[in-house]
């Protein structure tokens, strides 16, 4: 990301924006990847919490985390992209804090 420093990652973790919530896709391409049409949207604070989770010296992967949400919210798959993202937020925010770190 660019001017990492000049942003509020703190900010950007607490922002909501109308999530989690779970929407209908009807692109052909995107059910057959995704293997449905129920597409979870969970917000950056809930990746946070799922970070958080993950006891010290082992790793989880953004799918896992994705399946978790899907699993949990009745939904076939969680948006990849904004999930991606929303992992990346909740690692810098945990930088730019001082202590109560997120592993990432």
């Amino acid at each position: 990301m660019e001017n990492e420093g000049k942003k509020d990652f703190n900010a950007m973790l607490h922002r909501a924006a109308g999530m989690p919530k779970t929407q209908i896709v009807t692109d052909p391409k995107t059910v057959a990847k995704y293997g449905g049409e129920r597409m979870h949207f969970a917000p950056p604070i809930d990746c946070d919490r799922v970070m958080r989770r993950v006891p010290f010296g082992r790793v989880i992967a953004v799918g896992a985390i994705r399946e978790h949400f899907a699993a949990q919210n009745g939904a076939d798959f969680t948006a990849p992209i904004t999930a991606g993202i929303f992992v990346s937020i909740a690692a810098w925010a945990s930088f730019q804090r001082q202590g109560d770190e997120t592993p990432y």
